[in-house]
């Protein structure tokens, strides 16, 4: 399914109690007004501080607050334990959803997720990986609760050809992945996998609103965007350091003034391809 719109929400069903006429004046102004133009707003470019990707968890790295991100970059085959030892940790669902999977490729790649995820978030909590609580959307969507101060994360997962990509924050969150087809068409230019990422990461973060994004409108030549979508609130939007055609964006419910991007190189540049 095309990732931008493999989160689109279902419209609302509406009653058919009255006329025929009046339904159709109905869905015409509930159409009209679930199409959103999002206005762009000023946004600062926050502080990207890059990180290796170790076996060793960073000592520095505590549970993000309010204005941090967090973003994980690993390969399919990378995890911080021997595979053994991480199937372990797994719950009895995500073993049920693991053994479900069509095909031995994407099994893997789920078990690598979420393996590294609670690793992650045991780190975070200082607890071990199998305690940790994750709240399961069904949709690579977590939430995780800290067992002591009680602090809540937003956990989100992406694809993207050989990459994995985990981002972690205090507030509402959508990540996204864009890889262009092996045979390129005329609309597959940077510019268009860049505006299709950022769709694709505020339909991710408003998966249970019946919202369309007009995708025109997301143009912007910042790496980070502030897009104000009327009653949905105002989302802010970072385009992330990739490599070769691939692109990829996060959106979040709140203002982002450091990301903390471990499996990056160091001198990554942020708002730069490449990487």
């Amino acid at each position: 399914m095309p990732l931008e719109l493999a989160y689109l929400a279902p419209s609302r069903v509406r009653d058919s109690v009255d006329s025929q006429a009046a339904n159709n004046a109905n869905a015409s102004q509930a159409d009209q007004a679930a199409r959103i133009a999002p206005a762009i707003v000023s946004a600062v470019t926050p502080k990207f501080v890059s990180r290796p990707l170790t076996r060793h968890y960073p000592r520095s790295a505590a549970a993000p607050r309010a204005g941090e991100l967090h973003l994980w970059r690993f390969r399919c085959e990378w995890l911080p334990v021997p595979v053994q030892e991480g199937e372990t940790w797994l719950s009895k669902v995500e073993r049920e959803r693991a053994r479900l999977h069509p095909n031995s490729a994407l099994r893997k790649r789920f078990i690598s997720a979420r393996v590294v995820t609670r690793w992650i978030v045991a780190n975070l909590f200082d607890c071990e990986p199998r305690t940790v609580d994750l709240q399961d959307d069904g949709n690579e969507k977590l939430h995780a609760r800290h067992p002591h101060d009680g602090r809540g994360i937003t956990i989100d997962i992406a694809y993207g050809g050989i990459w994995i990509v985990i981002g972690i924050a205090p507030a509402t969150l959508g990540l996204s992945v864009v890889v262009p087809p092996p045979i390129a068409t005329p609309g597959d230019t940077p510019e268009d996998s860049r505006q299709r990422a950022r769709y694709g990461s505020l339909c991710n973060a408003l998966r249970y609103a019946p919202v369309d994004i007009d995708l025109d409108m997301l143009s912007c030549d910042a790496a980070a965007c502030a897009f104000d979508l009327a009653e949905h609130g105002c989302w802010h939007v970072l385009d992330l350091p990739m490599s070769g055609k691939i692109r990829a964006a996060v959106a979040l419910a709140q203002p982002v003034t450091h990301v903390y991007a471990f499996g990056w190189p160091k001198a990554c540049v942020f708002g730069e391809s490449g990487a």
